[in-house]
């Protein structure tokens, strides 16, 4: 029987990793979902309560929660990387901005 979708949103590795380690103490995970936990495994760079408040603090900023949730699930290392994320936007960020928004991100990194 096919589930029913309650709702969508946009999340982070970290937070989706930990909604499958959930799913896992309730039985067996999906092929997709197997798949889905290794990367998030291989590929989160924060914990779940880091990248929880890092998000909140991006999206305070002014960040649309789209660009916000991306910023948290590459976790940029420079200005290049970050503005390559921004493109997407179509509003120019000055690099004052960028440098800004980068501070923010090194101060969440583990």
């Amino acid at each position: 029987m096919p589930r029913e979708i309650v709702k969508e949103e946009e999340t982070t590795l970290p937070k989706v990793k930990v909604l499958l380690e959930q799913r896992m103490k309730d039985g067996e995970l999906s092929h997709l979902q197997k798949i889905t936990y290794e990367y998030s495994t291989k590929f989160s760079k924060l914990s779940a309560e880091r990248a929880d408040e890092l998000l909140s603090r991006l999206k305070a900023d002014g960040i649309s929660p789209t660009i916000a949730t991306q910023i948290v699930n590459i976790l940029p290392s420079s200005v290049e990387e970050l503005r390559t994320i921004f493109a997407g936007e179509g509003k120019p960020m000055l690099p004052s901005e960028l440098e800004k928004i980068l501070s923010v991100i090194n101060s969440f990194r583990e």
